[in-house]
């Protein structure tokens, strides 16, 4: 299986081959040790942006493809002025939805984020800062900033979360290192719409009906106006080409709380 801990295994396997090449006589140069390294790393970045590969760590990115069912997500909230607009089109479009919150900004959010979980949507932990550097940061800062997200969550709501999405979609050694024995269910996405990019509304609605299959986990931002103004779209759309919008633990099968 291609995964993190088989590549390592088997960077040191080749690593402990050219050891024993050289200390028989055999040509070997630094370059071949250069040569190994830089895959070794080049797989190991590369890899970690590819959260639907499992590379690093197991992660739910889709449902089941035999069923005719899809989940919206949005990442970045709470927004103010946005995701009440966001929470107003699902209300009226009668679709429940997962928001992955960031933790520092729930504060002066709080009846947000009530809305949110009154309504009927589900939450989840997208990290506290979502900081440009976060990939970067030793595993203990970023446990810290999960455990600070979900107790501001549970003060406001009194939901006990089980549900994480990475800042940026990336998962590396030290965010796994960071969610070992926090027993969280990883999210992913298999239909990434770049809506905090794309200008176009219709670029974004043809992207979507394009790459539009069953089980899909779509990733949306309710802090994007292009994404507000074209959500009534895309549901529709979704409901037109047969398939149903159920929130994450029915498609996934999962516990999104813990049970008090």
């Amino acid at each position: 299986m291609f995964n993190f801990r088989n590549t390592t295994l088997a960077f040191f396997l080749l690593l402990f081959l050219l050891n024993i090449l050289y200390a028989i006589g055999l040509p070997v140069h630094a370059w071949h040790y250069i040569l190994l390294i830089s895959a070794y790393l080049f797989l190991s970045v590369l890899f970690s942006f590819f959260i639907r590969s499992g590379f690093h760590m197991k992660v739910a990115f889709r449902g089941s493809p035999e069923e005719d069912k899809i989940s919206l997500t949005f990442d970045d909230g709470p927004d103010p002025q946005l995701t009440p607009l966001v929470l107003d089109t699902l209300k009226a479009e009668q679709v429940k939805a997962t928001f992955f919150l960031i933790g520092r900004k729930l504060e002066g959010n709080e009846p947000l984020v009530r809305r949110i979980v009154e309504e009927g949507h589900l939450i989840g932990c997208h990290s506290y800062s979502h900081s440009d550097w976060f990939d970067f940061y030793p595993p203990r800062r970023m446990k810290e900033e999960f455990i600070r997200t979900a107790a501001s969550i549970h003060r406001i709501t009194g939901r006990k979360i089980r549900l994480f999405r990475p800042p940026y979609g990336v998962i590396n050694p030290m965010v796994k290192k960071a969610l070992r024995k926090m027993n969280y269910e990883v999210i992913g996405y298999s239909n990434r719409l770049w809506d905090t990019v794309a200008k176009k509304e219709e670029k974004i609605t043809g992207r979507f009906r394009r790459q539009l299959q069953p089980g899909d986990i779509v990733l949306l931002h309710d802090t994007s106006g292009v994404t507000v103004r074209i959500l009534a779209d895309l549901i529709r759309h979704t409901k037109s080409a047969g398939y149903s919008v159920v929130p994450l633990n029915e498609l996934l099968n999962l516990v999104p709380y813990e049970i008090s």
